[in-house]
């Protein structure tokens, strides 16, 4: 008989737990129930919350309220024999959905905010879904050209006071040379796309009207648009058009953060924040491939750390391997960030082989410089995301 047999043995059978075990569990259920008749009661009030903002044109985030809540919720946990950690990891979480929910009812839609029209081209895709439910919740005239639309993408342009592109990387250029001439000479034409500096440069070339870039930091599965983070780049604004603020003006009632940027920065940072991350990403995922060691082995000796490298690898290759191809070959900072990659590896690798620790801890010392203060906040907060991981299970 193994260990493993031995401790199975000495347990219950969880299928049948004893009578004190069921009465308790009966405790619990019934309570829970009442919290969740207090969390529809809390929502009860967010809406009227969300309707006394609108009228009144107050925020709908007041940071310091937020603290003073975190601050007060803490303070009665020792008293309540509550863990603070995990009472402010809830209240973060019920923050965050009574802010949403506040959007979608209106509250942070100025009174000012013009209802315009606008043509998602590409609008059957995800991002363009998401950007149709973002506008028309703002109180916007949205109609979507896509390829199996009867509505051709240049007569939507023609149509519509705000044309935004929303189509592949690959196909950006092609579609702004198309649909560009049709657009509004008093308009706005956007592009969604993560590279700034050629769409750009065709829609300047190709529109005649306000030219306005932009990038979402995040994709269509997000749970919430609360506090993610949009790239703006205001590259034509006729005098006096109102488009910037129109635009912004969207997008922060939706709970967004506005970055406003230039071309050149923007696709600068996206060589370190997207084809620096993705190339690391895919070399880890490809060596693994090839070392052959199934993920259900690695998985039963998994440290927090690893799993959480692991859910990212493995989110990345269930995705489209045309985006990402698109990001690497598209980003003029490529060929500049993949020589770092293989400079860093040509640099550790010798090490580790040689077992020269000395060089070792110069590289990594080198490293450590560069991040600086930044590790004691990453310590912090990646500990808090791996104990919400573990906690899943």
């Amino acid at each position: 008989e193994t260990r493993e047999q031995a401790v199975a043995a000495n347990e219950s059978d969880p299928s049948n737990p004893p009578p004190e075990l069921l009465e308790l569990r009966d405790r619990i259920d019934t309570l829970d129930r009442d919290l969740l008749r207090l969390l529809s009661q809390r929502g009860a009030l967010i809406e009227r919350v969300a309707k006394v903002k609108r009228a009144h044109r107050v925020p709908i985030r007041d940071r310091t309220r937020e603290r003073e809540i975190l601050h007060d919720r803490r303070a009665r946990c020792d008293d309540l024999g509550l863990s603070c950690e995990t009472v402010e990891s809830l209240y973060r979480v019920l923050l965050t959905a009574s802010r949403e929910r506040q959007a979608d009812l209106g509250a942070g839609v100025p009174e000012s905010l013009e209802s315009r029209s606008v043509a998602i081209i590409g609008g059957r895709g995800g991002m363009g879904t998401m950007f149709r439910g973002l506008f028309e919740s703002v109180g916007q005239q949205v109609m979507v050209a896509d390829r199996e639309t009867t509505l051709r993408p240049a007569e939507a342009a023609a149509r519509a006071e705000v044309v935004v592109i929303s189509v592949p990387i690959d196909c950006t250029a092609d579609v702004i040379r198309e649909v560009g001439p049709s657009c509004r000479e008093d308009g706005l034409l956007c592009d969604l796309t993560s590279i700034k500096a050629e769409p750009i440069r065709a829609m300047l070339q190709h529109a005649p009207g306000d030219v306005i870039g932009t990038h979402p930091m995040f994709g269509p599965s997000v749970n919430t648009l609360q506090e993610q983070r949009i790239v703006v780049v205001p590259a034509r604004l006729a005098p006096g058009s109102g488009w910037r603020d129109w635009l912004e003006g969207c997008l922060l009632a939706r709970g967004l953060r506005v970055l406003e940027s230039t071309a050149e920065e923007h696709d600068r940072s996206m060589g370190i924040v997207q084809v620096l991350t993705h190339l690391s990403t895919q070399a880890l995922g490809l060596a693994m491939a090839r070392l052959g060691v199934p993920i259900s082995e690695t998985l039963r000796f998994a440290s927090p750390v690893y799993l959480v490298g692991l859910l990212m690898t493995a989110r990345h290759f269930g995705q489209d391997p045309g985006l990402y191809g698109s990001i690497h070959m598209s980003n003029p900072e490529q060929p500049e960030v993949a020589e770092a990659m293989d400079s860093s590896l040509r640099d550790w690798l010798p090490a580790i082989e040689r077992r020269d620790q000395p060089h070792f801890d110069r590289l990594f010392a080198e490293a450590a410089r560069f991040f600086g203060p930044f590790s004691e906040e990453a310590l912090r907060e990646s500990a808090h995301l791996i104990d919400r991981l573990v906690e899943r299970g």
